[in-house]
């Protein structure tokens, strides 16, 4: 399944050490956003993971799912890396 991961991480050793872990599982979109592919246990082991490195009083960190369908009817406007279609 591929997700999309977004954070709000207030301290910058936390956040660093967040970034890190995500760039091993998939690519960054946005400053605080990475488009990951991952199998269900997988999943479970990097929110684990993410778990162990946030302070979850303060920070945040969401995984939306994008289906096949979802994925597609997605638009990207701007700047972009070489493997993704600008509109």
């Amino acid at each position: 399944l591929k997700y999309l991961v977004t954070y709000d991480v207030s301290e910058d050793s936390r956040r660093n050490k967040l970034v890190k872990l995500l760039k091993r599982y998939g690519k960054r979109v946005q400053f605080s956003c990475f488009e990951i592919e991952i199998y269900r246990q997988n999943l479970e082991l990097l929110i684990y993971e993410v778990e162990r490195i946030i302070d979850t009083s303060v920070d945040k960190v969401f995984f939306f799912p994008l289906s096949p369908y979802a994925e597609k009817q997605v638009v990207k406007l701007g700047v972009s890396d070489k493997e993704d279609t600008v509109i």
